[in-house]
């Protein structure tokens, strides 16, 4: 995907950094380097990025087992937040998962999270299970929503 400002495109290492500072500033909780590194060196992951500008705002990873794959984190930078980039990363990451031969993505999501739960309804996920007291944040427990979407 290549418009005049955007590009989606596969991490590499020299992307990581980047990545943990959007993950520290919009996400309850950050994994470390090696974890991302892991992601771009196994063929069965996927971390893919979105650049504004050559900026990363965004990233979405995953894991692939034969025809599924789980999706494991999709965030856009706070600041990049509502323009639609969550889609445009979405929507490409689904183009590779076929591509790859995907049947079955899954992914969880906090119950309150109301933009997310939007675009992946958008895009055909459905839901097919609760998840109790999944996600802890400030002390508190949060429900997931489990979503599966068939990529035909």
């Amino acid at each position: 995907m290549n418009d005049s400002t955007t590009d989606f495109e596969f991490a590499n290492q020299d992307d990581i950094e980047n990545i943990i500072k959007i993950m520290r500033n919009g996400y309850y909780k950050c994994w470390d380097r090696e974890f991302f590194l892991d992601l771009i060196k196994n063929r069965n992951s996927l971390l893919c990025v979105l650049k504004k500008e050559k900026s990363i705002i965004g990233f979405i990873a995953g894991k692939k087992s034969e025809e599924n794959c789980d999706i494991i984190m999709l965030i856009i930078d706070i600041k990049n937040r509502g323009e639609g980039f969550g889609s445009l990363l979405l929507s490409n990451t689904l183009l590779v998962l076929k591509d790859m031969r995907v049947k079955n993505i899954y992914l969880e999501v906090a119950v309150n999270n109301s933009s997310a739960i939007s675009l992946y309804e958008k895009y055909g996920f459905k839901k097919i299970n609760i998840r109790k007291s999944y996600y802890k944040f400030n002390k508190t427990m949060i429900d997931a929503v489990l979503y599966r979407m068939v990529n035909s």
